[in-house]
C-alpha cells in the first residue's frame, strides 16, 4: 500500500514535537481508549473543531455481527450528544463495495474506536488488497480528518503491535511511530518494542491532536513521544 507518513520528532524544548504533514491532509487524533465516554467528550469536541460535524464510523476493530453494531450505537449516542451527523461504514467483512461508497461520501471525521489491532489490521490492510486502508489514506490526503482510538490509534502509525504475533507489523504509515494506548509510564515495557522506536504514550481518556503545523495534548493525562526510554511531555 502506498503510504506518506506524517513524520513527527520528539523535542525536549518549549516547542515541543515537530511535523510534516502533507499539504492538505486532515488533522490526526490519536487516543488512548476508553473512548466514546463523557471523559473523551472534549478531546472530540476538540478534533469535530478542527474537522467538521459530518463523521463516519468504521468499527473494524469489533468482531462481526453484534460487536460491531454494539460499537456503531455507542458511536452514535456519544457524537450525537456532540452535535455530529453520523453514517455508519457497514462492516467491510460483510459489504466491502458499501464500506468503500461511505468512505467516499461528503464526510469530514473518520473514527476507528478500538478493539483487536489484529481485527482492525485485517479489515484496513488485509481485506480485498487492502482497500479500505488504501481508501481513509486517500481521503486523509484530501483533507478528511482521522481519529482512532487505542487499536484505531495503532493502526493510523507506521508501526503496530499486534497481539500473538512476534515484532512489529505494518499499519496505515499516516503517522511515524508506534502508539502505546492505555499508557502510564512503564506500561510500555510490556511489549517487545525495539529500542529505537518512536513511541506515542496515550493515556486513557486522553492523546494528541496532530495538525498542519503542531502536536498537541488533548483529553486527561499526560500525553507524551519517547524514544529508548526518555519520555517528553506533549504541551497543550
Amino acid at each position: 500500500m502506498p503510504r506518506q507518513a506524517l513524520s513527527v520528532t520528539g523535542s525536549t524544548d518549549s516547542d515541543g514535537p515537530t511535523v510534516g504533514v502533507p499539504a492538505g491532509a486532515g488533522v490526526v487524533c490519536l487516543q488512548g481508549g476508553v473512548e466514546l465516554t463523557p471523559l473523551c467528550e472534549n478531546m472530540d469536541r476538540a478534533v469535530l473543531d478542527r474537522s467538521g460535524r459530518d463523521v463516519a464510523v468504521l468499527a473494524g476493530a469489533a468482531r462481526p455481527g453484534t460487536d460491531y453494531a454494539g460499537a456503531l450505537a455507542r458511536a452514535r449516542s456519544h457524537y450525537e450528544r456532540l452535535g455530529a451527523r453520523l453514517v455508519h461504514v457497514p462492516d467491510p467483512r460483510d459489504d466491502l463495495e458499501g464500506a468503500l461508497a461511505v468512505l467516499d461520501a461528503q464526510i469530514d471525521l473518520v473514527v476507528m474506536p478500538g478493539g483487536s489491532p489484529g481485527l482492525l489490521r485485517e479489515v484496513l490492510i488485509e481485506l480485498g488488497a487492502g482497500a479500505i486502508g488504501q481508501r481513509l489514506v486517500a481521503r486523509w490526503r484530501s483533507g478528511v480528518a482521522l481519529s482512532g482510538a487505542s487499536a484505531g490509534a495503532m493502526l493510523l502509525c507506521a508501526q503496530t503491535v499486534v497481539p500473538g504475533r512476534a515484532g512489529l507489523a505494518s499499519g496505515l504509515g499516516v503517522v511515524a511511530g508506534v502508539a502505546v494506548p492505555h499508557w502510564t509510564r512503564g506500561s510500555e515495557t510490556q511489549w517487545a518494542l525495539p529500542d529505537d522506536a518512536q513511541l506515542w504514550g496515550l493515556p486513557e481518556c486522553g492523546g494528541v491532536l496532530i495538525d498542519h503545523d503542531s502536536v498537541v495534548a488533548v483529553g486527561l493525562g499526560e500525553p507524551s513521544i519517547g524514544v529508548g526510554g526518555q519520555w517528553s511531555s506533549i504541551q497543550r
